[in-house]
């Protein structure tokens, strides 16, 4: 018999004890049912085996007319979640083919979008939308900020998932590198909008800022949502898009260049995709947060989910090196004004920071302290020309801070390493942990480490806690508080 692959759509537990109907998919394979020992237990039943493109699990029922070649078998089985045994019926999708192969089967049409008309016709289409699905491709290889390459928009109504009219979904690919963001478009972004929809939106914020001027709002970030629901922290979309919806995303094009005119087909159909699965996922994720009583977290969240556009350099960004304690109190204070020199140079040369001057290199000034540029030579990474363009303002930079008093430098933050450090980093963790147990949450959902470290440093100098606030706080700022006085 000819491989086939095996989809899995909604598990629906059917047992009384059961909290709901809808037993999330990483819930119930993180309790000792694997995707694989299903997928084996089904070839078993079904005398049928999986492709290489393996087991694909969606935690949704599938939705109106399935494509050619597949269908569906109703499979029941046992499990057991924490503290209670449930039988669930799941919903299995059969294929001739792997699972990337019904990825020609899916129907929607890409509207290339490069002249004010288009644009506008675009606007007007899009203003009847409850929903905007939204992305962007850029090129940020050689720059600070991003030069936006493509913007692509969906629109989509809360309840119907795009196609479910017998309409073809219609998914607008705008040049921004040829056509200004317009007033239409503006009002369509902003606030007056409709709800936007993004995955992992940080640089995104960026590029809409630099083209349009103008930052999506209101906005849902569905990777912050996929994590507020139990998911992974970080989950990107091509993973998303297969759990939810049972098809693997390809990602050949995400390198490629985006820039280039005109586009190539594989570049506009995987462009299309970015944003054609955003409602569905967006769908199955509203409905469990909503179970679980999150979407505040979720709306607070999405307040202020990303970047600002960079423009305005970052005051805090000499903090984020994990070295800081190998520097001397001098070393740690020259650290603070190159940071700073250099996040002002960035942005008006528009280089990526390394294009200036790496970290490691700047790092390694700060070791050594130079006072001249023979000294400035020996310093590990540091180039001729590096010397020659940017030499003697780092030398009259360091120059300031030699003449700095002891009383004016920073204080040198503890070592990881102290028992002390450690034992108290432990703490925290601990609290984190138990919190996000009990919540039924990855634990960098409620604190980074970053953060934690942010803790333990402001209590070792005296300064004012930097506690989580909003929801966060509410779970867990009173128990760090207790953790660090320990």
């Amino acid at each position: 018999m000819a491989a086939r692959s095996v989809v899995l759509s909604a598990a629906v537990c059917r047992s009384p004890s059961a909290r709901s109907d809808a037993i999330p998919v990483p819930t119930l394979f993180g309790t000792g049912i694997k995707a694989t020992s299903v997928a084996k237990q089904l070839r078993y039943q079904s005398n049928y085996s999986s492709t290489s493109a393996g087991v694909v699990v969606r935690n949704h029922h599938a939705r109106g007319r399935l494509p050619p070649g597949v269908w569906r078998v109703p499979v029941t089985f046992n499990s057991r979640l924490p503290g209670q045994a449930c039988h669930h019926e799941i919903s299995l999708l059969m294929s001739d083919q792997p699972a990337t192969a019904l990825l020609s089967e899916l129907d929607f049409e890409a509207v290339w979008v490069e002249t004010p008309e288009a644009l506008a016709a675009a606007c007007a289409e899009l203003e009847g939308a409850d929903w905007l699905a939204l992305d962007t491709e850029f090129i940020r290889e050689s720059t600070f900020f991003p030069i936006p390459a493509l913007v692509q928009l969906m629109a989509a109504r809360d309840g119907e998932l795009p196609g479910a009219d017998g309409k073809t979904p219609r998914i607008f690919l705008i040049d921004p590198t040829v056509v200004p963001a317009s007033e239409a478009l503006k009002r369509l972004l902003g606030a007056e909008g409709p709800l936007k929809l993004l995955h992992a939106c940080g640089e995104d914020m960026e590029v809409f800022l630099r083209w349009a001027g103008v930052a999506p709002t209101p906005l849902i970030d569905t990777q912050i949502a996929e994590g507020l629901t139990g998911g992974e922290a970080s989950m990107g979309y091509q993973r998303l898009v297969e759990r939810v919806v049972g098809v693997t995303v390809p990602k050949e094009e995400t390198r490629s260049n985006w820039l280039k005119r005109p586009l190539s087909q594989a570049q506009c159909d995987y462009a299309a995709l970015d944003v054609l699965f955003l409602p569905q996922v967006w769908s199955e994720q509203r409905d469990a947060l909503l179970e679980l009583d999150r979407m505040a977290w979720l709306e607070e969240d999405c307040r202020d989910p990303g970047s600002s556009g960079g423009a305005t350099p970052d005051p805090e960004y000499w903090k984020r090196h994990r070295s800081l304690w190998k520097l001397s109190p001098r070393g740690l204070a020259a650290w603070q004004v190159l940071c700073d020199w250099r996040e002002e140079q960035i942005r008006l040369r528009d280089v990526p920071r390394s294009r200036l001057l790496a970290d490691a290199q700047l790092f390694g000034i700060c070791e050594r302290l130079p006072t001249n540029r023979f000294e400035l030579a020996k310093v590990d990474g540091m180039h001729p020309p590096q010397i020659k363009r940017h030499g003697d303002t780092v030398l009259t930079l360091l120059k300031d801070v030699a003449m700095l008093d002891d009383s004016q430098l920073p204080r040198v933050p503890p070592s990881p390493l102290a028992p002390e450090w450690k034992n108290c980093m432990k703490r925290l963790k601990r609290e984190v942990n138990a919190v996000a147990e009990a919540q039924q949450l990855k634990p960098e959902i409620l604190g980074k480490r970053r953060d934690m470290e942010a803790l333990v440093i402001a209590d070792y100098e005296g300064e004012p806690l930097p506690l989580p606030q909003g929801w966060r706080g509410e779970l867990l700022a009173a128990r760090l508080a207790k953790a660090l006085e320990s």
